[in-house]
């Protein structure tokens, strides 16, 4: 005895559909519903992206003019390194955006570190080291009583922790669970 086996479609669930109807998507509909989904996701980050880019943008604008207009030295050298650290943030948030995670780390380790220079390895190391180095002036400022150059210090560090959230925020939709139910069911 022969059965003949039914291949079942891919289809999204949604509020309307009652357990009578069946609202089923072929091969083609789903191949191009997830390639609607990637483009999609990736035009609103690259929105999200440029939008945030303003905030270390403004900041650096800000930290420049205090650079112009400070009256010592070490508010000068303060603004400087501001100034540097708002840049790098700007840099890491459009130049690194977070690439999309392998699973199962499909590629090898050598291949990883291959791709990525000085600049992609260390940069956000090196820019937290400096916002860490900022907030330390900015304690210090604060228990010399000088709140206004503390909040203008520690600036920095929360420009770079929130643009670091941010970047995490942007991440590419894993759209892996999705690909691989698209052909439950394969037929003869």
């Amino acid at each position: 005895m022969a059965s003949t086996r039914l291949r079942k479609a891919f289809r999204y669930p949604s509020e309307s559909d009652s357990d009578n109807e069946v609202d089923e998507l072929d091969e083609e509909h789903q191949e191009r519903l997830i390639a609607e989904l990637q483009i999609q996701d990736a035009q609103k980050n690259d929105l999200y992206r440029k939008a945030f880019l303003a905030i270390p943008l403004l900041g650096g604008l800000f930290f420049l003019y205090t650079f112009f207009i400070a009256s010592s030295t070490r508010q000068r050298l303060i603004a400087l390194l501001s100034t540097s650290s708002m840049i790098c943030t700007a840099y890491i948030l459009h130049f690194q955006p977070i690439k999309a995670r392998d699973r199962k780390g499909k590629r090898p380790m050598y291949r990883v570190e291959a791709d990525n220079g000085p600049v992609e390895k260390y940069l956000v190391y090196l820019n937290a080291a400096l916002a860490g180095l900022l907030l330390v002036a900015s304690a210090l400022s604060w228990r010399r009583g000088l709140g206004e150059d503390a909040w203008r210090e520690a600036l920095p560090a929360i420009i770079f922790s929130l643009m670091m959230f941010v970047r995490q925020q942007l991440a590419p939709l894993d759209l892996e669970e999705l690909q691989k139910a698209r052909y439950d069911f394969k037929g003869a």
